[in-house]
């Protein structure tokens, strides 16, 4: 007798089913992994906080070299790319910067595919905040990126076992089986805090750039678990280079902001902004 194969909308079903027992039993059973969080609101922060100072981390009546700047404890904003700021403004990553040559990578924005657990971060959401609170949001909101960026690979993940399956159908028990172990693979991966990393400020005849390493989540190893991978390979360590052209400051209601083309930190009112390296 012919064995057929459970492929389409009930293998998606079916491996789903597969991930959501075992990441149910690991959080003890709630049920709530799946809940979209981290979506910050840049008008409550603002309201809340109006009297309130956000922490400033330089107030130098000089100009102050990257070297310096970035030797200093301190906590630093990744504005993106060619992008204005305001207070709806998303900031993606939160650098914690510890004065001994290191910098921790905290991602405060997740924007999946699928629609489904975005996860946002505003200047707004930063305004009157001191420097513990604004570490604990960067820490807060790197888990719910996680947390997220996890369930909806359990999601995506599923359909894409399922959709190898129905159309190899030759194969569809094994690549089936296949998908089930990665799924309770995925599902066992738990969160892991970022480490603080070495950076480094280099230098060409063009520009300048602060480099450093960091570890994400990663949804593209699917494939390569099909193809006989033995590792899911949920995380991946990528270099980030960030180009220190200096900018103009930028006054929020409650926050002034400067620093360079792609990152930027809180400063008191004297400060006079930043250089590139010293030459």
């Amino acid at each position: 007798m012919m064995q057929k194969h459970v492929v389409g909308n009930k293998a998606v079903a079916a491996l789903l089913a597969v991930g959501l027992a075992v990441s149910m039993g690991a959080c003890g059973g709630n049920g709530a992994q799946g809940q979209p969080s981290g979506t910050g609101s840049a008008s409550t922060a603002g309201e809340s906080r109006v009297s309130k100072a956000t922490a400033a981390f330089f107030d130098s009546k000089t100009e102050i070299p990257a070297e310096q700047a970035f030797g200093t404890k301190s906590v630093w904003f990744d504005k993106g790319s060619g992008v204005d700021i305001d207070d709806e403004s998303t900031v993606d990553y939160i650098y914690v910067f510890d004065g001994k040559g290191s910098v921790t990578a905290y991602q405060t924005g997740y924007y999946p595919s699928t629609d489904n657990g975005a996860v946002t971060t505003t200047y707004g959401d930063l305004l009157g905040l001191s420097e513990d609170e604004l570490i604990q949001l960067a820490k807060d909101r790197d888990k719910d990126c996680f947390d997220n960026a996890r369930e909806n690979y359990l999601s995506t993940s599923a359909k894409f076992f399922a959709d190898k399956a129905e159309q190899d159908t030759a194969k569809a028990g094994e690549i089936t089986k296949k998908g089930e172990e990665f799924q309770k693979t995925l599902s066992k991966t738990e969160y892991e805090e970022p480490a603080a990393k070495p950076f480094y400020l280099k230098a060409n005849s063009s520009e300048e750039m602060l480099s450093f390493q960091i570890r994400r989540f990663n949804e593209q190893y699917a494939d390569y678990y099909l193809e006989g991978s033995s590792n899911a390979g949920t995380f991946e360590t990528v270099t980030k280079d960030l180009d220190l052209k200096p900018i103009d400051t930028v006054q929020l209601d409650g926050m002034r902001l400067q620093g360079y083309s792609r990152i930027v930190t809180s400063v008191g009112p004297n400060n006079k902004g930043f250089t590139g390296m010293e030459q």
